[in-house]
């Protein structure tokens, strides 16, 4: 069981009210790889020696190489060339995901729908970042994968939870934090930042997930320009989410203005970054 530090309690929650919750340990190949990556001049080749020791993760690596977010004209055929493809910083971050979902999808928090979100809202976050801002696509990535995951803990921790999702649900506004502090006496935006930081995120990374319902944040200075800008991409990218699923984005509705100001962005922009987007997350693996 991993218990919230006190002084790390989201939104003013008081330290009594905070719930422990089973956090998964950090995987070895995780280990090992941050440790290389940690390094002053990290050897692409002992990261492929890591990465090809699990036949799983290389098989993922692969088909996300050759995946339509590439478009290439070749296929990638080993690991090394997959590793190219995507990037070094993105590979960190597309193992961490695929680790992550190993780790966590299965029994209560097998939750398929979860999970299609998840991958959509890590690539459109890495896409954003690219395009929009300057945060770098391996944090905006990050954070895309570790913002919401508290929600298949909480689901493994409390037998009630899917009762709370499903009122939550049907919120017209704001809320869900607080109905979870008041069911549960912890949120899926603080066992989040747990896992984040147990997992060893950048802590900014860890700070935007803790904030990333508190949309004052993204107008407060005291915060590093990327932690702002971590949670106006948030809200932009759940817009196109909901947008693609024919809903409406409660994110977007409560943080889409201060969102668009943070991103430097015009309402035009918004839209044609929600098209593109969209036209994204129909493409196989792409998002």
């Amino acid at each position: 069981m991993y218990a919230p530090n006190p002084t790390n309690n989201h939104q003013g929650m008081p330290a009594e009210l905070a719930r422990p919750v089973n956090i998964p340990p950090r995987p070895a190949l995780l280990i090992a790889l941050q440790r290389e990556m940690a390094t002053e001049d990290p050897c692409t080749k002992k990261i492929v020696h890591l990465v090809e020791r699990d036949v799983a993760i290389a098989g993922n690596l692969l088909a996300i190489s050759n995946s339509a977010m590439f478009n290439l004209s070749r296929r990638i055929e080993n690991v090394q060339d997959a590793i190219t493809v995507i990037g070094l910083n993105n590979c960190h971050a597309v193992i961490t995901r695929l680790m992550a979902r190993r780790a966590l999808a299965h029994g209560r928090m097998m939750m398929p729908r979860f999970w299609d979100v998840s991958e959509k809202r890590s690539w459109g976050m890495m896409y954003v970042a690219r395009q929009a801002t300057k945060v770098a696509p391996e944090l905006a990535y990050n954070f895309g994968l570790f913002c919401d995951i508290g929600i298949p803990l909480m689901m493994a921790s409390f037998l009630d939870y899917g009762d709370t999702l499903t009122v939550a649900n049907q919120l017209e506004h704001r809320g869900f934090i607080e109905l979870e502090n008041s069911r549960h006496r912890i949120n899926h935006a603080l066992v989040g930042a747990m896992l984040a930081e147990h997992w060893h995120a950048d802590p900014r990374v860890v700070l935007a997930i803790k904030k990333h319902h508190s949309y004052e944040v993204m107008s407060d200075q005291q915060f590093a320009p990327e932690v702002r800008e971590l949670i106006a991409i948030f809200c932009l990218v759940d817009q196109a989410i909901q947008q693609h699923r024919h809903a409406v984005s409660i994110e977007w509705l409560e943080g889409g203005e201060m969102a668009t100001e943070t991103l430097g962005l015009t309402t035009a922009d918004v839209d044609d970054l929600c098209e593109k987007l969209k036209q994204k997350f129909v493409m196989p693996n792409a998002a």
